[in-house]
């Protein structure tokens, strides 16, 4: 019995799941991820909290460690908020999540700094978020576009520039080089359709298109000036010279022989 015992294998060891650890920024030391302070240095660590499942995370992360969703951010809150450039009123800021706007509460308009428009394009829950929010813009094949209009920023109240996203979409916004877009009613809505749709593709596709034939156009260029250029050295002369002594002789040989 106690031979049985002394070679028998030692009973299995069951072990809890090990808790993820982070660094800390101030010293390195290792932190669990929920501590909310270095216990060597006594620096903050997690000062973010998840909008979707509340989990705390470090400061310098981008997503929740936990569920992968966008965290709020200083850069994606929503820009100051100023007058519709339609209705005048001032607009009210709201969110999508962690990626904050302003919006007319007249008109629905909506203003995004280039940070948030950024998320939206990038961020899949971002854009579950705006589908909800509001139905995409829907015009009828072969609908005139509305008459053109410059509108002032809403934080700056310089005129906005008018672009149509990704080159071929059709959506026409408003754009200010330093503070942001503005989008009339549904059109940021459906500017997530058309990059869900496979618009995005079809544009970069479109774009290393017209690249290619940039390059093969300047190709087309260097070749021309190559040829007309002058030669430079004796050699050269008298390679051109011989070639076109040749072109000389071929073309009296064919006279000759007509």
């Amino acid at each position: 019995m106690s031979e049985e015992r002394k070679g028998a294998e030692p009973p299995a060891r069951f072990e809890g799941e090990t808790a993820p650890t982070f660094r800390c920024p101030s010293c390195g030391a290792p932190a669990a991820a929920h501590a909310r302070a270095c216990v060597h240095c006594g620096s903050l660590l997690a000062t973010r909290r998840c909008l979707a499942c509340f989990q705390l995370s470090p400061r310098e992360a981008e997503r929740c460690v936990r569920c992968g969703a966008l965290l709020p951010q200083e850069r994606l809150q929503a820009a100051a908020p100023g007058p519709c450039p339609d209705c005048r009123l001032e607009m009210v800021a709201q969110s999508f999540g962690a990626v904050g706007y302003a919006e007319c509460p007249r008109c629905s308009g909506l203003f995004l700094t280039r940070e948030s428009f950024d998320a939206v394009q990038k961020d899949a829950d971002t854009r579950t978020k705006v589908r909800l929010a509001e139905p995409p813009l829907e015009r009828k094949p072969g609908e005139a576009l509305g008459p053109v209009r410059y509108r002032p920023c809403p934080a700056c109240r310089r005129l906005m520039n008018r672009l149509n996203f990704a080159g071929g979409s059709g959506i026409v916004i408003d754009a200010c080089r330093d503070h942001g877009f503005w989008f009339d009613r549904g059109e940021l809505a459906a500017i997530v359709a058309f990059l869900e749709n496979g618009g995005w593709e079809k544009v970069k596709k479109r774009e290393r298109e017209r690249l290619e034939e940039e390059v093969r156009s300047l190709e087309r260029a260097k070749e021309f000036q190559r040829s007309i250029e002058l030669p430079t050295s004796r050699a050269d002369q008298e390679l051109r010279g011989l070639g076109t002594l040749l072109d000389v002789a071929s073309f009296l040989g064919g006279l000759l022989r007509k």
